[in-house]
């Protein structure tokens, strides 16, 4: 794909909390604790689900995993929107395992723009998200920032993100099943927005099961791919 400082191909890493885990986690990954699908969802989803405390148990999974390499530069995918989320613990349990950088992952923008204000009122919308960002940012570490609306785009170049993740939306959710071209044309948008405020940062598109392939992904802008 277009650029040559990130991997073209991403894995999404799922890290159990239960059992010490030995794997090496390498730039390209995204780790994340388990997502606990739910039926008939697809991981990209799921992990929005309110029944779950995802940074708990990304707290319990950074203790079974293995001290990250220098060279190495996996995301940890953190919910930045939760407003019990205590960013000092967080970062520093990772930078204790040398871990430096994270993501909005997943992302309240994913439940879609209908239900944006509603989260607003709550003060647990996006501006919550690209705050806490900034807090870790501040303390150091490379943010990269989730995106499933333009709308979302303009603040996330804000933050200097080392990439942006194009996310989908409950508003891409149709019949059971994502829209792989309203992801494709999110992703176009995306890369117009960057290519206009005259932004390097690298783009991967989580693709997921949608059936979209690394070619169809670059011809939208994607300089990356997340396919599992």
């Amino acid at each position: 794909m277009a650029n040559l400082q990130i991997p073209t191909a991403w894995n999404r890493i799922v890290v159990d909390a239960e059992r010490f885990t030995s794997n090496v986690l390498r730039t390209g990954d995204i780790v994340l604790p388990p997502l606990r699908r739910a039926p008939g969802l697809p991981a990209e989803l799921s992990g929005l689900m309110p029944s779950r405390d995802h940074n708990g148990d990304l707290l319990l999974a950074i203790e079974r995993m293995s001290h990250c390499l220098p060279a190495d530069r996996p995301v940890i995918g953190m919910f930045a929107a939760d407003p019990f989320l205590r960013i000092d613990q967080l970062a520093g349990r990772l930078a204790q395992k040398g871990y430096r950088d994270v993501a909005n992952l997943p992302s309240v923008t994913q439940y879609g723009i209908a239900f944006r204000p509603v989260l607003n009122g709550l003060n647990v919308g996006p501006a919550r998200e690209f705050k806490a960002l900034d807090q870790f940012a501040a303390l150091g570490f490379a943010v990269s920032v989730s995106v499933a609306h333009i709308d979302d785009v303009a603040p996330a170049l804000a933050l200097a993100p080392a990439q942006l993740f194009v996310v989908p939306s409950f508003d891409l959710w149709c019949d059971g099943k994502l829209d792989p071209g309203g992801l494709l044309t999110l992703c176009g948008q995306v890369a117009e927005h960057r290519q206009r405020a005259a932004s390097r940062a690298p783009i991967v598109l989580f693709a997921g099961h949608t059936g979209i392939s690394p070619m169809q992904a670059r011809n939208a802008g994607a300089d990356g791919i997340v396919l599992d």
